[in-house]
């Protein structure tokens, strides 16, 4: 009877372990990692989150900053240029002003002795180019040129000649013109270097003579 017991006792447990054998070879295999392979798994990880790598420096064109510098500079030298001739002018005048000597003119004559004068006198380039351009544009900057024209003008050292006519028809032309040229003449922050002046004027043309020179009787 023991032993019959014995025999089935170890019929189960060989079932029991036929089971478990199919069991274990049934179920998926798991992997196991040491701590070793997961830092050095985890390691990258954190490596790219402490020390992000470096993004490239986006560079732009100099070339559009360059050109606005060399931009001012050339204006800069423009405005420069442009104070020093004004200078030399203002310079020009007073040297002109200390070393000319005065003009013994009688009243009687003013015009014809400044007629000589501007005929006989040398020409100061720079004293006399602005001048000039002072009196080219007396017209057009004082809504004068629709009524009378320049037919002539000029400056040489100390004296200038200017000679008005009529812009248009010469029988439709108002002798009071004359005077309000005159007056707008006289306004001009320019003739204001001038120390004599002197006109004369028919239907037909208007002649001054402006000098910087002092006249004595």
């Amino acid at each position: 009877m023991r032993g019959l017991i014995g025999i089935v006792l170890f019929l189960i447990a060989f079932a029991l372990g036929i089971m478990v054998e199919r069991l274990w070879l049934a179920a998926p295999p798991v992997s196991i990692h040491t701590a070793a392979e997961k830092q050095s798994v985890i390691a990258p990880d954190v490596q790219t989150r402490d020390n992000p790598q470096p993004q490239p420096l986006q560079t732009t064109s100099e070339q559009p900053e360059i050109a606005l510098q060399i931009e001012a500079l050339n204006s800069t030298i423009a405005q420069l240029n442009e104070q020093n001739f004004e200078l030399q002018q203002q310079l020009s005048f007073m040297r002109q002003q200390k070393d000319s000597a005065a003009v013994q003119v009688p009243n009687s004559d003013l015009n014809t002795q400044l007629s000589q004068q501007y005929q006989q006198e040398s020409r100061d380039a720079l004293w006399a180019d602005d001048q000039e351009l002072q009196i080219n544009d007396f017209l057009y900057q004082n809504d004068l040129s629709h009524m009378v024209a320049l037919q002539s003008y000029g400056c040489k050292s100390t004296v200038c000649q200017i000679e008005l006519v009529p812009a248009g028809n010469i029988q439709e032309f108002d002798a009071s013109y004359w005077r309000e040229v005159s007056e707008k003449l006289f306004a001009q922050p320019w003739f204001k270097r001038f120390t004599i002046s002197t006109s004369t004027s028919t239907d037909q043309r208007m002649q001054i003579f402006l000098s910087t020179q002092e006249v004595k009787d």
